[in-house]
């Protein structure tokens, strides 16, 4: 057996290389280099509009909804080759690679047309609201409450360790809708603004200065009632779901940055 990439793939890489070294060489080569999540994270946002304006902000979404239909193949070479450039990690990893894939698979035609274009377009930054406090790596012990009320659902909580959220637009939440429920039973996962008054964000300052993680308030936090993806209670299957695709070929480009910081 012969490993490696086709005549056709090889192309593709080189298509990807040419005009990702000419955006950092060019209009975005203030932001090449950086390591941090946080840093310059306006121009960051500037980028993810860029990538979407130019169809390479989603590859493996299907075309309808603003991707290329890029088979795993051609996802794994513009990992490599995003990273080979020198580009920081983007901004709306979350919302690309996680909830974007997670609205594709279980979310409604509505909800689709709701939430993808925003997201592959780099105008809806999404934030992950799973761990809590005494429930980090335990998904099923989460106590976050959620009740359906005048057409809405209103949530009170904490979530912590949500990457990004002081600069996104979106969060989603597993929170707890039936009362007494224990384990992943009565879970239910919600999309929530974040520009609201029942939500508040509280930085986390690391050892290296930067504060890429917060904590998450949530006071009468509302969404509309249409804003959970599945059905009530099904919290746990769909954040199962989100978990698979976050093991996707987006770490492989993680792998490729540490090859340039060790070098």
């Amino acid at each position: 057996m012969k490993l490696g990439f086709s005549a056709a793939e090889e192309a593709f890489r080189a298509e990807c290389a040419d005009w990702l070294q000419a955006q950092m060489a060019g209009e975005f080569r203030d932001i090449k280099g950086i390591t941090t999540l946080t840093a310059k994270a306006e121009r960051r946002k500037e980028w993810e509009q860029h990538l979407g304006e130019h169809g390479w902000s989603c590859i493996g979404w299907p075309k309808a909804w603003g991707g290329r239909d890029a088979t795993l193949a051609q996802q794994v070479i513009f990992a490599e080759e995003y990273a080979r450039a020198g580009i920081p990690g983007r901004v709306n990893h979350i919302g690309i690679e996680l909830a974007g894939p997670t609205i594709l698979a279980f979310g409604t035609e509505e909800q689709k047309l709701r939430f993808l274009p925003g997201i592959a377009a780099g105008r809806m930054i999404f934030c992950q609201g799973f761990s809590e406090p005494g429930a980090g790596s335990d998904l099923a012990s989460v106590r976050t409450k959620g009740r359906a009320e005048g057409g809405e659902w209103v949530v009170n909580g904490q979530k912590i360790w949500t990457s990004l959220a002081h600069i996104s637009d979106w969060i989603f939440v597993v929170t707890r809708t039936e009362e007494g429920s224990k384990g992943p039973k009565g879970l239910t996962f919600l999309m929530m603004p974040l520009d609201q008054p029942g939500i508040e964000i509280r930085g986390i300052t690391q050892i290296n200065g930067d504060a890429e993680f917060n904590e998450t308030f949530f006071t009468d936090a509302r969404c509309p009632e249409d804003s959970l993806i599945g059905g009530v209670g099904d919290g746990w299957k769909i954040a199962m779901g989100l978990l698979a695709f976050e093991r996707g070929v987006s770490t492989l480009g993680q792998q490729m940055a540490f090859r340039n910081e060790l070098e």
